[in-house]
């Protein structure tokens, strides 16, 4: 008997998942999709391209609905609150493509519910498999490069939170301790709020199950939310759109002198030096991160506001409220960097933390050989392309140069070089990122080559270079 109304229940969640989502999906088709139509004619209008201003007007009208979930209700108001608007958003940006972030939801809640203990690598081999043929089957990076906008950059996100629910609840229900690990099997409310709530999404931060429970829930760091002792969220959330604003205003301005990054990279012309190629890949490396800082630091205004993202206070005076889960990515931080370990962790940051937490810390071996493979890890995630695993593998090993000259600026030089030593290790870092992100802007292995060999391989003759000084001054073994 028992056993026939645990199965009876098993089949009215999956017939609730169905519907649920069935529901969502219609409902956003039907009343969102006509407003895109609108677009064709703003786009005849500005010369844009109707994926872009689709998506700018979704990451746009995102910023006031993100904000005002914090006046919803705790609970599942706030998870329901979260996943209409979110899929509203989503189908406002992409059209009918939504519906592939709603059949990969509904195909990981079914492993989290009849494979509680593989479901995590499940959900490795179906959906970060399939987002790569999704690039592979879109072109997504010649998309982007061309300009066009499609869904495969959201359902990237999409990807983190799916791999990072499966695997966290695998661990709890495995036994295994991790921080963010939990063994209750979420409701369909609850995994549809995680998943699409607070707009993250769209352009990230990637947030964690339990993180946003708290929220949902007011508990924990938000348990006064709405109250006058939770602290003010306006100044925080101004400067925030302040940096978008100047983000977008410094990359149209870059625009009327970069129009084409993989075209002027690639160019052969002899007038032009090794320096003034570097150089002008360094003003379209910036350009290109300039649209990135703007949607990030749009979707922070927004989390700012919403009163998610809060982490405490700052350690230097104990009363400046710090937003760390909000922020994405410091500007000033990314592009004035003193080691590149500190670039790396400050750019994209809680990518950068999940690819710890999923990857890197559970590769039996450490090193440069974890490194290696987490950051190959991560080119795949941005696409099928050589040019994106060129860039991360060859971001491993100037990585791991990185923390050779650290360990000879801090074991093998006088205490008093030091501020010169950091001055000329924020120097490499600043020269070797933008090289090899050269790589990052053009789409063929050809091209990658082309741009290299055009500035005569003085990046990779500097690997060379700091992997012979790590041999000389080796890391010493532990006892």
């Amino acid at each position: 008997e028992r056993e026939r109304e645990r199965r009876g229940e098993e089949g009215r969640r999956i017939m609730l998942a169905s519907f649920f989502s069935s529901f969502c999906s219609s409902l956003v088709l039907n009343f969102v999709e006509p407003a895109r139509n609108v677009f064709y004619h703003a786009s005849q209008a500005t010369g844009l391209s109707i994926s872009q201003l689709s998506f700018v007007t979704a990451q746009l009208v995102n910023c006031p609905v993100v904000a005002l979930t914090r006046k919803v209700s705790k609970g599942n108001a706030r998870h329901i609150y979260g996943t209409v608007s979110t899929l509203g958003l989503l189908t406002l940006a992409y059209g009918r493509d939504v519906e592939q972030f709603v059949y990969a939801g509904a195909l990981v809640y079914l492993f989290m519910r009849f494979f509680p203990k593989r479901c995590g690598y499940l959900t490795w081999g179906t959906i970060f498999t399939y987002q790569i043929y999704l690039h592979y089957e879109r072109s997504s990076e010649a998309a982007w490069n061309a300009g066009n906008i499609d869904f495969t950059g959201s359902f990237m996100m999409a990807t983190l939170r799916l791999i990072s629910l499966a695997m966290d609840y695998q661990d709890g229900v495995t036994g295994k301790k991790t921080k963010h690990s939990f063994s209750k099997f979420p409701t369909l409310l609850e995994y549809t709020g995680y998943l699409t709530g607070l707009g993250g999404i769209l352009v990230g931060p990637h947030f964690y199950y339990d993180e946003y429970l708290r929220y949902a829930n007011n508990q924990g760091e938000y348990e006064n939310l709405n109250s006058s002792s939770f602290p003010s969220t306006v100044g925080p959330g101004i400067k925030a759109f302040m940096s978008s604003v100047f983000s977008v205003v410094i990359y149209f301005q870059f625009g009327q002198v970069i129009t084409n990054r993989a075209a002027i990279l690639t160019l052969n012309d002899a007038r032009i030096s090794m320096w003034g190629k570097l150089f002008i890949g360094f003003i379209a490396n910036v350009e290109y991160r300039l649209k990135l800082y703007f949607a990030w630091h749009l979707e922070e205004c927004a989390l700012i506001l919403s009163g998610f993202g809060f982490s405490g206070y700052s350690k230097y005076d104990e009363r400046t409220p710090v937003w760390t889960k909000a922020v994405s990515s410091a500007m000033i931080e990314c592009e004035a960097p003193p080691s590149v370990a500190i670039a790396v962790v400050k750019w994209n940051r809680h990518t950068g933390m999940w690819l710890r937490n999923y990857v890197y810390d559970r590769i039996p071996m450490g090193g440069l050989a974890a490194l290696l493979v987490t950051q190959t890890i991560c080119g795949l995630w941005h696409g099928f392309s050589s040019s994106f695993i060129l860039f991360f593998s060859h971001s491993a090993l100037v990585i791991y140069c990185s923390r050779i000259l650290y360990r000879i600026q801090t074991k093998h030089m006088p205490k008093e070089s030091r501020p010169y030593t950091d001055f000329l290790h924020s120097l490499f870092t600043m020269f070797m990122l933008n090289y090899i992100c050269g790589g990052y802007n053009v789409v063929s292995l050809a091209a990658v080559m082309d741009w290299w060999r055009s500035v005569n391989y003085v990046g990779h003759g500097l690997i060379l270079i700091i992997f012979a000084l790590g041999a000389i001054y080796p890391k010493k073994k532990k006892v």
